[in-house]
């Protein structure tokens, strides 16, 4: 059964980084009737080009307590060469209107486990941590092991990092892989998200590991955590694939 289509408009737009924005969207009258997501799902835009229309997917950046509260959708989009998404949303004024389908993605929290969250993101692959929050507050207060690790080439790069910071009683960690200088007392580490496993301490029976953003860091993150003891029950991953965005 394919998933509903809802017409949406683009209500904002936010400077994220050099290259990355937050974009805002809103359902068009009662065009978001019915609409539920789980933090950590995606959805999809319909853009057309040369009479024809392709679909390019993002994380929900927002978490769904706050979309309830504003009825605003965010997503986090970094801009890539002659990609069809980035040359139209470079200059997309507000009132920009489209179609969108969802939600997808089964990169979403369990209800309930015993065992350390560690979750992992690169580049935009972040956004979908930011959408659970709310839910990992909780978890933390209740004395869950959360150890959040993003990576970025340089710091400039960085997106959403006060709402990590933020956290409390979570561990946020910072891979810098091409920065001369790494500032430790605020957590920065140089080098690759998977070269921090070591000294996690992981449990391959208990603990859950998740992998979001550049396909070469997922792929080689599942293999190590795979060699590790790691069942794929334990390991929940999802690719972003720059080209042609």
């Amino acid at each position: 059964m394919p998933s509903p289509q809802y017409p949406i408009t683009l209500t904002g737009k936010k400077q994220l980084s050099d290259n990355t924005i937050q974009l805002d969207f809103e359902f068009d009258g009662a065009g978001g009737t019915g609409f539920n997501y789980i933090a950590g799902q995606f959805i999809q835009f319909f853009i057309e080009t040369a009479g024809k229309l392709q679909k390019r997917s993002y994380s929900i950046a927002s978490s769904p307590e706050d979309f309830k509260d504003s009825g605003k959708l965010s997503i986090a989009l970094s801009f890539v060469e002659d990609g069809l998404a980035s040359q139209l949303f470079a200059n997309a004024p507000p009132g920009l209107k489209l179609q969108m389908a969802g939600p997808f993605g089964v990169l979403t929290l369990p209800k309930a486990f015993n065992g350390q969250l560690v979750l992992v993101g690169t580049g935009t692959g972040i956004a979908p941590y930011k959408a659970m929050i709310p839910q990992l507050k909780t978890l933390a207060g209740k004395g869950l092991p959360i150890t959040v690790i993003m990576g970025v080439r340089h710091r400039h790069d960085l997106i959403y990092q006060s709402d990590f910071t933020d956290l409390s009683h979570a561990d946020y960690r910072i891979c810098l892989s091409r920065e001369p200088d790494i500032n430790s007392a605020e957590n920065e580490y140089t080098g690759y998200v998977q070269q921090q496993f070591s000294a996690l301490n992981l449990n391959p029976e208990t603990d859950l590991v998740y992998l979001c953003g550049n396909p070469a860091m997922v792929d080689s993150a599942a293999t190590g955590l795979k060699e590790a003891g790691f069942p794929s029950r334990q390991v929940k991953r999802e690719k972003y694939v720059y080209s042609g965005h």
